[in-house]
């Protein structure tokens, strides 16, 4: 009788430990079976490698769902239909958007979620769908892969460019321009010591223009007192023939023969001072419109046709 009761309970051993076998590879293929899930597909028109059934979905990160099939779109066999379970809790709207992601250099990759505004409806699925349908986005090795490719174009672009521009008679062209520089360049280091002779002299020069600049308006006004003083003069000349051309009409002959000797005289004089006025009255404009004059004198404008 013992021995029968020893092989009862190694037979009940067996059979939870059995059971204990069972429910854990359930577990371990399906997952909490309690979990209820919102399924949802994807199209990817890239290489969908590394992505595996039971592969997570994340949203920014957090996992909220797994792959669940894997297949062409007998439609379109350019692109992947991806079915995804999603927790129903996540609201997926209008504007997510789904891409592939892969783990670094391992190749495993993911299903990554983004985007959904606040503001965005829920998404649903349309007409002719079994399930509501991800938008999708490049991924980042899809990304890489473009700007890798829109660089090479780039630089095929550049080397064909540099291959016209080195043509043959180009090339003569810039050896041509290389030599000229050279000479240039040489000259400019055998007349060193004149260029900085030349520049010290344009370096003194401007400080006598500047020191000839200050003393102007001094000079000017001494112009102008001079050409107001030889004014002031001719006006005491002619006053001065006025009042003896008065004298010659009262006077009588002595007086005419005194005027006849003496206003030819005073009427020269009167012209010379008048000319003499006129010159310095020209001077003050021209050095008032032009001050360079007192260096350079004035300027001698070349005449034109017919003059």
């Amino acid at each position: 009788m013992e021995t029968r009761v020893q092989y009862v309970l190694v037979g009940l051993f067996v059979l939870v430990l059995g059971a204990a076998g069972i429910g854990i590879s359930l577990w371990l293929a399906f997952g909490d079976i309690s979990q209820q899930y919102k399924t949802y597909k994807v199209y990817m028109t890239e290489s969908v490698s590394g992505l595996y059934v039971d592969a997570p979905v994340k949203y920014r990160g957090v996992e909220i769902g797994k792959v669940t099939r894997l297949d062409l779109d007998p439609v379109n066999p350019q692109r992947v239909a991806v079915w995804l379970d999603i927790k129903p809790e996540v609201p997926i709207r209008v504007d997510t958007v789904a891409t592939l992601n892969v783990q670094g250099l391992t190749g495993i990759a993911s299903i990554e979620l983004s985007g959904g505004s606040p503001e965005s409806p829920l998404l649903e699925k349309r007409t002719g769908e079994d399930y509501p349908v991800i938008r999708t986005g490049p991924s980042l090795f899809r990304r890489f892969d473009t700007a890798i490719s829109e660089l090479i174009r780039n630089l095929n672009q550049v080397t064909a460019d540099l291959h016209v521009l080195m043509g043959a008679e180009n090339r003569i062209r810039i050896t041509e321009i290389l030599d000229n520089t050279a000479k240039v360049t040489s000259l400019f280091s055998d007349r060193r010591q004149q260029l900085e002779q030349g520049i010290t002299g344009f370096a003194r020069f401007s400080s006598e223009l500047a020191t000839a600049g200050q003393d102007l308006p001094a000079l000017m006004a001494g112009v102008t007192e001079s050409a107001e003083s030889v004014r002031r003069m001719a006006e005491e000349y002619r006053a001065m023939g006025n009042a003896l051309k008065q004298q010659m009409e009262v006077g009588g002959d002595a007086i005419q023969r005194l005027s006849v000797d003496t206003v030819p005289e005073m009427q020269r004089s009167m012209v010379e001072l008048q000319s003499l006025i006129n010159s310095l009255q020209q001077l003050a404009d021209g050095l008032e419109q032009d001050p360079s004059q007192l260096l350079y004198g004035p300027s001698r404008l070349q005449k034109g046709p017919g003059e």
